[in-house]
């Protein structure tokens, strides 16, 4: 007997909206503080804990949908569990923990490739 599943795949959508709440972030750093230079996304912008929380409230909470992301997106999930260096289990927690490492890493890279442009946007302003 074969079945036919569909799976949701949401994760770029949930990658892509925390990068756009960081980003709001970052202006509203920018804005408020007026810095001389591009605010470090971990002590600056992190400093009350504000980035942690944007990716931890976008981690998915119902067990259907961690392993839909689980069976899509396992290996990548692992890997950034470990370069996390948390432990050795990523599906502790049902994967959430691994699946917040994974987010955190992509919004890394998105600061990285993006900040330094809404930086020097808003100097100009």
């Amino acid at each position: 007997m074969k079945r036919t599943i569909e799976i949701e795949d949401n994760l770029e959508e949930i990658v892509q909206c925390v990068c756009d709440d960081v980003g709001r972030l970052l202006r509203k750093y920018i804005a408020e503080n007026s810095p001389d230079r591009l605010p470090c996304l971990n002590d600056d912008l992190d400093y009350s804990g504000r980035v942690q929380e944007i990716i931890d409230g976008s981690v998915p909470v119902y067990y259907s949908e961690l392993d839909d992301l689980w069976f899509l997106y396992s290996d990548l999930f692992e890997q950034a569990y470990e370069n996390a260096g948390y432990g050795d289990n990523p599906r502790e927690n049902h994967g959430m923990s691994a699946i917040y490492c994974y987010i955190s890493e992509r919004v890394g890279e998105w600061y990285s490739e993006n900040a330094q442009s809404i930086f020097e946007s808003y100097v100009k302003a």
